[in-house]
């Protein structure tokens, strides 16, 4: 497991240096998609009969269940690796921009979500220092959001 650093921001200048990056990115997005069409396919085989009629839950046997259950988690596992890694914004899922890690959310993104994120916080820490009293749990929320951005 590699452990990086609060926040870091990885920047490519060089034109040529950028298009090897987003092509590198497009590969590893082209995989993700290859393996999660496999899996569908699988969990398409299971909730369909050959003949073509949509099974309910209720009606697939225990080792179905169990294979059905396992395809789901690595579908799951497979989304969120692919969303939280280098390879897109966790935003917005664009892919070809520069990005920078939030470790508080173990996830990149790219440098426009993360400025616009930086600018709501700072509106979110004027706001909260003018107003004082008990804080709701929304509150609470916003603002542990809005600490990891600054």
């Amino acid at each position: 497991m590699i452990l990086m650093k609060d926040k870091r921001t990885i920047i490519i200048k060089s034109p040529k240096l950028q298009k090897i990056r987003n092509n590198l990115r497009n590969l590893l997005i082209q995989a993700y998609h290859a393996r999660w069409h496999t899996l569908f396919e699988e969990m398409d085989k299971l909730e369909c009969t050959p003949e073509g009629v949509v099974r309910i839950i209720d009606d697939y046997s225990l080792e179905e269940l169990k294979k059905y259950r396992q395809l789901q988690k690595q579908e799951t596992a497979l989304r969120d690796l692919a969303r939280r890694s280098i390879c897109m914004c966790v935003t917005c899922g664009k892919g070809e921009l520069d990005m920078v890690y939030n470790k508080a959310y173990d996830a990149w993104y790219c440098t426009e979500c993360y400025g616009l994120e930086r600018i709501s916080a700072r509106e979110r820490a004027k706001v909260k220092a003018k107003k004082r009293g008990p804080k709701s749990c929304e509150e609470k929320a916003i603002e542990s959001h809005s600490k990891n951005f600054l």
